[in-house]
């Protein structure tokens, strides 16, 4: 069940992407399908990587777990690796004050889990080349880095959750929208990345009120920060940052009817005071009818629907409420 905590579970939790390992698909129709969609996604990544004939088909899973498990730090390693100077030093301290602060004239953040995850070192943190997670390089680090962090979340505790970090922007700030698209480009790649095939229990139409986002076949909820949140700021991160979290994170959370009710009323009361703009009307129940957890992952600086540009991930078909999403990746191809 996902509800308003959605929205925090900023930290206790890629569509340009490399494409690293493409998996057999139900039927023929849906193949041809997905390599016309393909077209447009992986379009302008001649000479960034290895493409579709330059996959890591050869590579063991032990071997992809090993590659992304040297991209996972604690935050005991990144306060080893990285000093001061450093920008991924620099982002991480904000990052530590902001999710710390309560009292003393500092807003408290929100998601009291969140803290608690951080103190208890349940945290594992990504660092990425560039702003744009959907870029070819990132996808690259962020799939293998994930696959091994789902491999040992279990033995984490129970606040757990992967928090990639973007590098600073150079220039002007992009826009809300911006941020949010690239962040489901990114969740585009990540299904052309995996090789695992989507769960039968899970609907893969993004409007489905029981859609979740899945990886290694395990349903996730990740969850888009931008630094362009200047009035919700419990979306926003000095870089663009995804917090990710396996769902079973929430369910143990939510596990009963008093647990669900005292988490969710703790931290709406937080919210209230931490935000400068009402709660989304889209922070509903999970499953709940005529809504879709899609609407959570990314929200807006106000409370307008932050529309989803696929309507499936497998398939990346654009919806045709999104015809200027669209025709940007179809020039692309140009």
């Amino acid at each position: 069940m996902q509800l308003a905590l959605s929205i925090i579970f900023f930290f206790v939790g890629f569509g340009v992407a490399t494409i690293v390992a493409l998996r057999p698909y139900k039927a023929r129709k849906d193949i041809e399908a997905f390599t016309s969609q393909l077209r447009h996604v992986t379009n302008g990544m001649k000479g960034s990587g290895p493409q579709a004939g330059d996959l890591d088909q050869q590579e063991t899973n032990e071997q992809i777990i090993q590659k992304g498990s040297e991209n996972l730090l604690t935050k005991e390693q990144l306060e080893e690796k990285f000093d001061m100077d450093a920008w991924q030093r620099l982002v991480y301290e904000e990052f530590k004050t902001t999710i710390l602060a309560k009292g003393s004239g500092l807003k408290t953040f929100p998601c009291v889990y969140a803290t608690m995850g951080y103190r208890a070192g349940d945290h594992r943190y990504v660092f990425l080349e560039s702003d744009d997670p959907s870029e070819p390089r990132n996808v690259r680090i962020i799939a293998p880095a994930l696959r091994a962090y789902l491999q040992v979340s279990k033995s984490l505790g129970p606040n757990t959750s992967l928090v990639i970090m973007g590098a600073p922007t150079e220039g002007s700030l992009k826009t809300v929208e911006q941020y949010n698209n690239e962040f489901f480009d990114m969740l585009r790649g990540l299904r052309i990345w995996d090789s695992k095939p989507w769960p039968k229990d899970v609907p893969q139409d993004t409007l489905n009120e029981k859609w979740t986002f899945c990886f290694d076949g395990i349903p996730l909820f990740p969850v888009a920060l931008t630094p362009a949140h200047q009035r919700r700021w419990s979306r926003h991160a000095p870089v663009p940052l995804v917090a990710l979290q396996p769902k079973w994170v929430l369910d143990n959370l939510m596990s009963t009817p008093e647990k669900r009710k005292s988490a969710t009323g703790k931290v709406r009361k937080l919210l209230a005071d931490y935000d400068q703009i009402d709660i989304s009307p889209d922070l509903t129940q999970y499953g709940e009818v005529g809504t879709s957890e899609v609407h959570q992952l990314c929200l807006k600086d106000e409370n307008e629907t932050m529309d989803c540009p696929f309507d499936d991930f497998d398939k990346g078909g654009a919806r045709s409420s999104s015809s200027s999403r669209r025709s940007s990746l179809e020039e692309k191809t140009v």
